[in-house]
C-alpha cells in the first residue's frame, strides 16, 4: 500500500511540475549577451493577456572580473539584444527599481511608450508633488510643468539605447516619483508586449537556479543581487488588488502565479535564422551551441551557431 501511494504521489508531482513548472535548457537559448567564461540566464514574463509564456536570455561574463549584478545583466541584453527594453529609475541609496519592462520584435515597443500626465496627477496613491516639493519624504525640488517635456526627452533617448532612465528620481529630486502606472503602450499586437506599474501591479523578483521551482522571492533589488554561474532571474508581472494595504493572499509575492512554458526563440520561428556567413564581416562574435567562442577569422564549420553581430543575437546556419 505504501508504494501504491508513493507512485500516486510521484504521478501527482510530475503533473505539477509540467503545469506549473520549467528547467532552463542553455542549448536552446537563442539570445545572448556578453561574452566570457559564466552564464546566467534572464526570464521575463508578462500578464497582458496575451500568450501565456516567459521569455528567456542569456547572458556571459568574464567570471575573473568577479560577480556582475542582476542590473548589470538586464542592461546588458536591453542593450545588446533586440527584443528587450527596460524602464528603470533610481529610487534611492540602494539603487534602481525596475518599473517596466517592454518585448518586442526589433524593438518596437521603444516607439509607443507614452506617459499620461494628467493621469498620474489624479493618481491619490502618488505621494510625490510635481509643484510643491513633499519635504516629509526628502523630495528636494519639483519639476513642474516641464514634467511631459522631460519624460518626453527620456522617452526619445531610450528608442536609441532600449533602457528608458525615469528621469523623475530620486537623484534629480530627493525623492522618485512612483508613477509607473501612468507610463504605457499606446499601440499592442501580439508582437509587442509591456507591463509597467508599482500601485495597480509591480514586477515582482524572482532568483535561483534552472528549475522553477528553485526560485524565491529575492530580498534584494536587481541593483544589490550578485549573480552565480548558472544563475537564473526571473520577473513576474504581479497585478495587485487595489492599492498597496488591499486583500491579496500571497502577501504581493507573486507566489500564487504560475511559471509559463519558456520561449526560447521570441519572434524568429524555430529560432534559427539562415544566413551564409561572409568572413570579411567584422564586429561579429560567433559562439558554438555549448557556449565555446569562434575565433574572428576562423570560418566555423556547417552548422548551427549563436551570432552576436551589433545589437542582435540569434542563432544561424552555417552552409
Amino acid at each position: 500500500m505504501r508504494k501504491n501511494h508513493t507512485l500516486c504521489a510521484l504521478c501527482i508531482l510530475a503533473v505539477s511540475l509540467t503545469a506549473n513548472a520549467f528547467v532552463v535548457d542553455w542549448d536552446k537559448i537563442t539570445h545572448w549577451a556578453g561574452k566570457g567564461d559564466a552564464r546566467s540566464a534572464l526570464v521575463v514574463q508578462f500578464d497582458d493577456g496575451l500568450a501565456e509564456k516567459a521569455y528567456i536570455w542569456g547572458y556571459r561574463w568574464d567570471s575573473t572580473d568577479g560577480q556582475p549584478s542582476g542590473e548589470d545583466m538586464f542592461r546588458a541584453i536591453a542593450t545588446e539584444c533586440n527584443d528587450l527594453y527596460l524602464f528603470t529609475q533610481y529610487t534611492g541609496w540602494m539603487g534602481n527599481t525596475v518599473c517596466g519592462i517592454g518585448v518586442s520584435h526589433d524593438n518596437a515597443v521603444a516607439n509607443y511608450i507614452a506617459f499620461d500626465f494628467d493621469s498620474a496627477q489624479e493618481d491619490p496613491n502618488i505621494s510625490f508633488n510635481w509643484f510643491s516639493a513633499n519635504g516629509l519624504l526628502g523630495q528636494t525640488s519639483v519639476p513642474g510643468w516641464d514634467t511631459p517635456e522631460i519624460c518626453g526627452e527620456a522617452i526619445e533617448k531610450a528608442k536609441k539605447t532600449n533602457i528608458l532612465e525615469h528621469p523623475i528620481d530620486a537623484k534629480n529630486y530627493g525623492y522618485a516619483c512612483y508613477d509607473y502606472d501612468h507610463w504605457f503602450m499606446e499601440s499592442s499586437d501580439n508582437t509587442r508586449r509591456w507591463n509597467a506599474g508599482w500601485y495597480k501591479g509591480y514586477w515582482s523578483y524572482w532568483v535561483g537556479g534552472t528549475d522553477s521551482e528553485s526560485l524565491s522571492y529575492s530580498g534584494l533589488g536587481y541593483t544589490s543581487r550578485k549573480l552565480d554561474d548558472g544563475a537564473v532571474d526571473a520577473w513576474k508581472y504581479t497585478p495587485l488588488n487595489g492599492p498597496v494595504g488591499g486583500d491579496t493572499p500571497d502577501g504581493y509575492s507573486g507566489a500564487s502565479i504560475p511559471w509559463h512554458e519558456l520561449d526560447y526563440t521570441h519572434f524568429t520561428p524555430n529560432g534559427v535564422a539562415h544566413h551564409d556567413v561572409d568572413d570579411t564581416v567584422k564586429q561579429r562574435v560567433i559562439y558554438s551551441l555549448d557556449g565555446i567562442h569562434i575565433p574572428e577569422g576562423v570560418l566555423p564549420k556547417p552548422g548551427i551557431y549563436i551570432l552576436i553581430d551589433g545589437t542582435t543575437s540569434r542563432k544561424i546556419i552555417i552552409h
